[in-house]
């Protein structure tokens, strides 16, 4: 499995997806990052259809990194395609709709992803291994909805302090936990 798909969420690709891409192309890693429309062009519909342009990149099994909306979002992708994924890390990650005060864009790209139930299942019985990595400072989803989100995937909880929600805002510029659980991976295969 030498293939990773970094998914962004709702602002874009984050600062750390570059020293991510960088390492694992160090490793011999194929990576696939799209940029998808950010913002107000977080739908899960016009998301599906920027990912189907690329589907014959997601062939064979590979990993998952997953920042914040990208997260429900390929929960969601999943139950409809037929992906390979034998890895999941999330970063900052949810699955329940949350509201933020004053966002109502926001808002709305959060309900536009949100998995339902059987998304879930469905994410759980495909994916093999899964982490979520996320912090006690996060300032756009709350530590609830984070925690749960672990809960919801039965996901490896790995809190992080102070790493904030890893994009603009944080001026995170690496996350070595990223590619300590892909090594450990790697090695139990």
């Amino acid at each position: 499995m030498k293939k990773v798909l970094l998914l962004h969420g709702y602002n874009g690709i984050p600062q750390i997806f570059h020293w991510l891409k960088q390492e694992l192309e160090k490793m011999n890693y194929t990576v696939i990052m799209p940029n998808l429309p950010p913002r107000e062009g977080l739908r899960y519909d016009i998301w599906k259809t920027e990912i189907e342009k690329i589907k014959g990149e997601l062939k064979g099994e590979m990993i998952v990194v997953a920042h914040s909306a990208g997260n429900p979002f390929i929960i969601k992708y999943l139950k409809e395609s037929n992906m390979d994924i034998k890895l999941y890390i999330g970063l900052a990650g949810f699955s329940n709709v949350y509201s933020t005060e004053g966002r109502e864009d926001l808002d709305k790209a959060v309900k536009s992803v949100a998995p339902t139930q059987e998304e879930l299942e469905n994410f759980k019985n495909k994916v093999e291994t899964r982490y979520c990595i996320y912090s006690d400072n996060d300032h756009i989803v709350p530590i609830e909805i984070l925690e749960k989100h672990v809960n919801n995937v039965e996901g490896v909880p790995c809190k992080i302090p102070n790493i904030g929600h890893m994009g603009r805002k944080s001026n995170l510029q690496r996350i070595p936990k990223v590619i300590e659980l892909i090594k450990e991976n790697d090695e139990m295969r």
